[in-house]
């Protein structure tokens, strides 16, 4: 009988305590509250080669759909507001540190700060080359206004 004693004493002593539970989820939230701000920073700051690629994919996307829809998609670029419009998808923010220069025909060109990129339902566009830049990094996009086909170069 003494061994059944010992061994209800021992499941008592089992196990963790709410305030030992409390105190661990306490110390867990301080840590995510301190690093939460350097992965969000990392997120938001990604290469430059990943942010042209996400474009490039987008701006094809927008040729696919305008051919399998036989309508016509545009896509604004936004110097002002540094940003990039496709269609009625969501809108692409250009990292602050990312410089952009639009190269396009006049007659795309809103308010001298807004490029208009439209794809065809053959296919075509009325093309643009956009090159990017960010600290020592560089990138060039371009969009064949005959093929439609969207390009990237990262440039040394």
């Amino acid at each position: 009988m003494k061994m059944s004693a010992a061994v209800a004493q021992r499941e008592d002593d089992a196990g963790f305590t709410l305030i030992e539970m409390l105190v661990v989820l306490a110390i867990i939230a301080v840590v995510a509250a301190i690093a939460a701000p350097g992965i969000v920073q990392r997120y938001r700051s990604q290469s430059l080669e990943s942010l042209s690629s996400e474009i490039v994919a987008r701006i094809r996307m927008s040729r696919t759909v305008a051919i399998a829809t036989a309508r016509p998609q545009q896509i604004v670029i936004d110097l002002g507001a540094r940003t990039i419009r496709f269609g009625d998808r969501p809108i692409l923010d250009l990292p602050t540190d990312v410089r952009m220069t639009v190269t396009t025909g006049r007659e795309t060109v809103a308010d001298g700060r807004q490029a208009a990129l439209t794809f065809l339902p053959d296919g075509s566009s009325s093309g643009v080359e956009v090159d990017l830049q960010r600290a020592g990094q560089a990138a060039h996009i371009e969009v064949n206004w005959l093929t439609g086909l969207a390009s990237r170069k990262m440039k040394p």
